[in-house]
């Protein structure tokens, strides 16, 4: 039988999906995705080309062996820190340094005809 999944328990989660129906009847809560297998350490033997989908990426697998280690499975997950952060001014600006002392701005130039939105 299989455990009730976390985030933190180190195991992978491999569950079956009938269709597009089936996957809209999953995301609006309606029904459950077929359980198939769970496990840290797993081998997936594949006969035919199949579509698949691994954290919202889909694909179509061709025929052949996928393994998934424990290792591949450990993720580093961000913590967020207790104390507060002190914010510094995080504004962009330009300062620019002049040997010669205050510049004037550059002429602007005019057209004759009009320019569009872009």
């Amino acid at each position: 039988m299989f455990s009730k999944p976390t985030h933190y328990d180190g195991m992978l989660e491999i569950v079956g999906v009938t269709g597009v129906v089936h996957m809209g009847q999953i995301q609006s809560g309606l029904r459950s995705a077929i359980r198939i297998a769970q496990g840290g350490h797993l081998r997936i033997r594949l006969n035919t080309e199949m579509p698949v989908q691994v954290d919202g990426e889909p694909w179509i697998q061709g025929p052949g062996e996928v393994v998934v280690l424990r290792s591949a499975l450990k993720a580093t997950m961000l913590k967020k820190s207790k104390s507060k952060i002190r914010r510094r001014n995080t504004e962009p600006t330009m300062v620019l340094a002049s040997l010669e002392g205050p510049q004037q701005p550059p002429p602007t130039t005019s057209t004759s005809h009009t320019m569009g939105p872009f």
